[in-house]
């Protein structure tokens, strides 16, 4: 059953006559909740192509390939944050319950595979430092600022009043009103440190080692800040357990291109074995992270206590599960291609549809669970399909 005050603080006040009424609604809604799993099931394996013994996917780690799967993860994405949105509003979220605290699996892939293409082009194409930076920040800096506006009107078309001296650090996303773009924050200096390091250090095995180095002191630095509780968005810099929980997959991405061939021919070897032996390791780091979100977790902080211990005590069985969960999913793509149409569609729009979605999340006046998480989509996937029109012709003219 809902908290009254909970509801109410979540979705306005209501007379409590009408409360009975609209809490049966919920309860209707969740059970169709399934629907959005069977949806992105349909989206995954339409038209999906499986190896038989002794043959593989060659191009498993391909461009498009992967891009139609970071589609598949941005939708997740989604579906995590609404499924956040239900459970924090005090409501009960059926089966989307497991989507609460699944949603950073997906933001792994995001930057497995941003570390995967950063070293696998280091390694294939000779010149592909020179104008690294120009080809490389224009593509998140564009969609960042287009998706930062739409969120800022959004808030001020939703009744938002903005105080003194807090326009502009939004505006220019010093402080992120939406703190759904953190992670462009982070891939933006993630760029610039690949391209400092790989540039003044000539021997790549070197230069991983540093890198490597570099995001572990990120990672503990971010964790020793806590959480921002200082801005009304909580939208500062590296506050926060999504600003690194995650971070480590990008390096691990990186890894797995310098090493791609033995770890492949390894993999394909003992493919049952290794198999079997991620998902049993996925299983288990899975209950020890829910079971350490639980007891322990990122939030374990007050005054005078920064909770340090249960952070990394929480980071230490999260970041395996994350690793193998993302190891699972590579090792899939070896024998079964997920690559269709509407992954195509959602692996091109997949940024400004990680970026945009919150807006809808939070001003779309739809009441009805079920149907609120069908609007989202609706309107998000459409908003991140004309911001991605507009972000490719503005970075078309920024490169010429």
């Amino acid at each position: 059953m809902l908290d009254i005050g909970k509801f109410e603080k979540a979705f306005g006040n209501f007379p409590e006559s009408l409360f009975a009424a609209r809490l049966e609604v919920m309860d209707m809604a969740k059970e169709y909740f399934f629907v959005f799993y069977s949806a992105l099931a349909v989206i995954l394996l339409l038209g999906v192509q499986m190896k038989g013994k002794g043959v593989w996917h060659e191009d498993a780690l391909s461009l498009p390939v992967s891009k139609g799967i970071l589609g598949f993860c941005a939708v997740g994405i989604m579906l995590h944050h609404m499924s956040q949105t239900i459970y924090f509003a005090g409501e009960d979220a059926g089966i989307l319950m497991f989507m609460v605290d699944i949603g950073v699996c997906f933001v792994g892939v995001f930057f497995f595979f941003s570390g995967y293409g950063l070293y696998s082009s280091l390694r294939d194409k000779p010149d592909y430092l020179h104008g690294f930076l120009l080809k490389r920040l224009p593509v998140i800096v564009i969609p960042f600022y287009m998706c930062n506006f739409v969120f800022i009107a959004g808030a001020a078309l939703g009744g938002y009043s903005f105080q003194k001296g807090e326009l502009l650090p939004y505006l220019t996303g010093y402080t992120l009103m939406n703190t759904q773009m953190w992670y462009i924050v982070e891939i933006f200096f993630l760029y610039l440190l690949f391209y400092l390091v790989f540039k003044l250090i000539k021997k790549k095995g070197a230069a991983c080692l540093v890198y490597g180095i570099a995001l572990c002191a990120l990672t503990v630095g971010s964790l020793l800040l806590g959480h921002d509780n200082k801005t009304v968005s909580g939208g500062a810099w590296f506050y926060g357990e999504w600003w690194y929980n995650a971070t480590m997959l990008l390096w691990i991405g990186m890894l797995f291109a310098r090493y791609e061939k033995p770890i492949l021919t390894f993999c394909r070897k003992y493919y049952g074995f290794v198999l079997t032996i991620d998902v049993l390791l996925t299983c288990f780091f899975y209950t020890r992270t829910m079971q350490a979100l639980q007891t322990k977790g990122y939030w374990r902080e007050w005054e005078g206590y920064p909770g340090y211990a249960e952070k990394f005590q929480t980071l230490a069985v999260q970041l395996p599960f994350i690793f193998f969960f993302v190891l699972f999913l590579i090792l899939l793509t070896q024998k079964i291609q997920f690559k269709n149409k509407i992954l195509s569609f959602l692996g091109e729009i997949s940024l400004e549809l990680y970026l945009v979605h919150n807006v809808f999340i939070m001003y779309l006046p739809v009441k009805n669970r079920f149907w609120f998480i069908l609007a989202v989509y609706a309107a998000g996937i459409a908003a991140a399909a004309l911001l991605h029109a507009v972000d490719k012709r503005l970075i078309g003219l920024l490169k010429r």
